[in-house]
């Protein structure tokens, strides 16, 4: 399978179940405003973090607000990607989704969450070291969250597609970019452009509509994010002969 058909695939899976894909990706609309109640910055079409708040500027009331806010947008997130993933599963297998499996969606949901909390306590973990050990190199800190967003960038299909555990889930995440290398490129690259384009259409209007960063968010929620779940889920079955 090529990068065109893997490209036809996406487009004919997102038309077929563009409904679906919309329904289960409202939780992302109530994660992404919920994470601007962070100490934060907006930048790409994302909300990330500012670590140097968190390490001097928050009392403990502020902290456990922060930590309470973050597990709920982080749950409603490692919902939305669960559910997409099951819809495109059946779509690309041509099963019907199941009774069993939409409960199932908690178990997957669970194990998403475990994930993503797990990467997010390593990249927390690394950026106040650097920062601590390091000043003035915080690309350190940086190179660590990519590292480990690389890591785990299949494990949700590896979840949901073959019921793996979380750790097993993140071996199988680097065996897909090893084993799909190519896929793994090319899937970096259109994703990048699209969020840069997305960046800079929105950059320009900011100076004539205030909304336009936060218009920006949505697009990325509702349309970009499930369409680069899609095409990941697309790259993993790839690994099934029968599906490419």
């Amino acid at each position: 399978m090529g990068a065109r058909k893997l490209l036809a695939h996406c487009f004919d899976a997102y038309g077929r179940n563009f409904r679906l894909i919309s329904f289960f990706s409202v939780p992302l609309l109530i994660a992404f405003p919920l994470a601007l109640l962070l100490p934060n910055y907006l930048a790409a079409s994302g909300v990330f973090l500012r670590f140097g708040s968190i390490q001097y500027d928050l009392s403990l009331t502020g902290a456990l607000f922060i930590v309470g806010v973050f597990l709920i947008a982080l749950l409603l997130f490692s919902f939305a990607i669960a559910a997409i993933n099951i819809v495109i599963k059946h779509q690309r297998t041509l099963t019907r989704i199941t009774h069993n499996e939409l409960e199932g969606i908690e178990e997957a949901t669970f194990s998403l969450f475990i994930i993503f909390l797990s990467a997010f306590i390593v990249t927390l973990l690394a950026n106040l070291l650097v920062r601590e050990y390091a000043p003035g190199r915080e690309m350190l800190g940086s190179a660590a969250a990519l590292v480990v967003s690389l890591a785990i960038l299949f494990a949700p299909q590896a979840v949901v597609i073959d019921g793996l555990k979380p750790w097993h889930a993140i071996a199988m995440s680097a065996s897909i970019i090893s084993r799909r290398f190519y896929y793994f490129v090319f899937f970096l690259c259109f994703a990048s452009v699209l969020l840069l384009a997305n960046t800079w259409v929105f950059l320009e209007l900011r100076n004539f509509w205030v909304m336009a960063p936060y218009v920006s968010l949505v697009i990325n929620a509702v349309i970009l994010l499930p369409f680069f779940e899609l095409m990941k889920t697309q790259i993993y079955l790839s690994k099934y002969t029968l599906l490419r």
